[in-house]
């Protein structure tokens, strides 16, 4: 685990901050009976439903369902880590962050790194104002960037020359090791080390801290014998990933506007911000992943992608919105006429054109109905199937049905019939996840299993809030529960952490699964339950309950698969009488359950 702190340090801290003057910076708070409230910074609402606690120091919106602590209320605004949390709270507070000796070496290195990080952009931001950096500028201007766009973003210049960069780092006494662990130069089999980037526009990554941990760089004239664009390669303080360009910046205009625009590369997204639109983010060019849709849902739920009109830039924009749907979001695309880009369109055909087309943006499903126009049977069929496996990723099933009404409609297509095939494709997605072969009763068994999941699920997550509330019943859960069988459960690290700190005789604090669990989900459900008030129950009755859940649904997936099997025609007798007999004996052991 990365930069832990020392408990005392967090306790500290805690006790340090008052939750109601915390939040009192972000939301505008009014006292009512002895709680205070306001409108919810989590999601848009015009009657509060925000609720701060100063007895318990905790917060609560009934509206989003979103509380905790003065911890997860800067992990969730901020999109920060647990350590960084804390570092921030702590320096509002005047307290010293000590980090525990153990880890200390990990910490004081990417300490190194953010600081090279921090020496390369004052040093290309200088670069761009000498005379050698005057081509960069004027391109910079040129395409409507402000001497305060440059500075917001840190937009910065690389001279030509092969190590001027490090030569700059070794006169002013920083470190060369760093500099090679982020990629800011390279070194060539002989040992000789020249810099990455020359001869470019640079763009400077943040976090979600306000560190920078990487770059990219433009190149000022296209050449044949050298890439457009050259970003930094992926460190112990950058994955490429789990980072939106531009987010740290922007993230209070997406939150106030209630959505993002979406576009690819850098000079889109600083066109965008040069007339003023501030609620965008760019991929820089590479794939959208999971975990940047789950990152801009912690500020809005509506997307716009104005990726590049060519066909790499329509497939790229359809992948993504497929990635977006899928973590619940609402995708809009806007078209750009052929040949453009958002930077070409805006330098062509000025700002208020470029609004127009993102508010002339259709949902993805219209979007897709509009390509099936003047196609062939053949593609018009494909692009069904295309509709389909988007609809199959809604998880929104009352959405996903009124769509599919809908689309039946407009394709004059019997909506039995699309029924059917999304069902295929449902299916398919299920099967091809468990590298199983597609049958009806494959599919009817797959469905058992989806309602099973949701069961497990539950079972889990109990079994956490049982463990915070009542540690004495550890023994009892880890005698009686197989952590290896367990699949699919976001609760899963926890409890094998929970586990290990049992057989250490150990009993883990709120501050230690933070720091190790500080994901805002997971945050947000730990600091729930050690500030929840539960009536008198009996704790190992209920884990009890929890832990049969589990193990019948193991059994009952052991079971769905004998039977299958036994719907095989050419299984000998005994073989049959076998499957039978185990059959059998596992019903049993359902019934037997605790």
């Amino acid at each position: 685990m990365a930069r832990p702190i020392a408990e005392r340090v967090i306790e500290e801290v805690r006790l340090a901050t008052d939750v109601v003057d915390l939040i009192s910076g972000y939301v505008t708070l009014k006292k009512k009976g002895q709680n205070y409230f306001g409108l919810c910074p989590f999601h848009n609402e015009k009657t509060p439903s925000f609720s701060v606690n100063p007895e318990k120091q905790i917060f609560h919106c009934f509206g989003c369902s979103a509380g905790g602590n003065a911890f997860t209320f800067i992990m969730k605004h901020e999109g920060t880590s647990f350590p960084d949390t804390v570092k921030f709270l702590g320096q509002r507070a005047g307290i010293q962050i000590d980090f525990e000796e153990q880890d200390e070496g990990q910490a004081r290195q990417n300490e190194a790194l953010f600081h090279i990080n921090e020496f390369a952009v004052g040093w290309y931001r200088e670069m761009l104002l000498t005379e050698q950096g005057k081509r960069a500028h004027d391109y910079l201007v040129g395409r409507g960037l402000t001497s305060q766009d440059i500075e917001t973003y840190g937009v910065g210049y690389a001279p030509p020359g092969w190590d001027n960069l490090l030569r700059q780092a070794q006169r002013t006494a920083n470190d060369e090791e760093a500099l090679l662990q982020v990629g800011l130069i390279l070194e060539k089999e002989e040992g000789r080390r020249y810099d990455r980037f020359r001869d470019r526009i640079m763009f400077p990554i943040w976090n979600l801290s306000g560190r920078v941990v990487a770059f990219g760089g433009r190149i000022l004239q296209d050449k044949q014998d050298a890439p457009k664009y050259v970003n930094s390669p992926e460190s112990a303080i950058y994955l490429k990933g789990k980072l939106l360009y531009g987010l740290f910046q922007n993230r209070d205009e997406i939150r106030k506007q209630d959505f993002a625009v979406f576009v690819e590369g850098y000079m889109d997204f600083l066109s965008l911000a040069s007339v003023g639109i501030r609620n965008a983010v760019a991929t820089s060019g590479t794939s959208l992943t999971e975990d940047q849709a789950r990152l801009i849902l912690r500020y809005t739920r509506n997307v716009t992608l104005m990726y590049d009109s060519d066909s790499a830039g329509s497939a790229a924009a359809l992948r993504g919105a497929d990635v977006l749907i899928e973590q619940g979001l609402q995708v809009l695309i806007a078209k750009l006429p052929d040949g453009h880009d958002p930077d070409s369109y805006i330098r062509e055909q000025g700002a208020a054109a470029l609004r127009e087309r993102l508010e002339q943006a259709l949902p993805l499903f219209d979007f897709k109905l509009n390509q099936l126009t003047a196609q062939s049977p053949e593609q018009r069929s494909e692009g069904i199937r295309s509709l389909l496996e988007s609809l199959a990723r809604m998880r929104d099933r009352i959405q996903r049905s009124l769509l599919l009404s809908d689309l039946a409609g407009k394709l004059h297509i019997s909506e039995k019939i699309l029924w059917t095939e999304l069902e295929t494709v449902i299916q398919k997605k299920a099967v091809n996840a468990s590298h199983r072969v597609s049958t009806i009763a494959e599919r009817l068994t797959d469905l058992s299993r989806v309602k099973g999941h949701s069961r497990s699920k539950k079972a889990m997550d109990d079994l956490v809030r049982i463990l915070i509330h009542d540690w004495s019943v550890a023994e009892f859960v880890f005698n009686h529960i197989e952590l290896e069988e367990v699949k699919d459960s976001d609760k899963l690290p926890v409890l094998t952490y929970f586990r290990n700190q049992f057989k250490s005789e150990k009993r883990p604090s709120e501050s230690e699964l933070l720091q190790r669990f500080s994901e805002v989900d997971l945050a947000e459900f730990i600091v729930g339950e050690v500030n929840k008030e539960l009536p008198q129950v009996d704790f190992q009755r209920w884990a009890a309950d929890c832990i049969a859940a589990l193990k019948k649904e193991k059994l009952q997936q052991e079971i769905a698969t004998i039977r299958e099997d036994l719907k095989q025609t050419e299984l000998d007798a005994p073989r049959r009488a076998k499957l039978l007999g185990r059959c059998i004996e596992l019903e049993n052991e359902k019934k037997n359950l605790f």
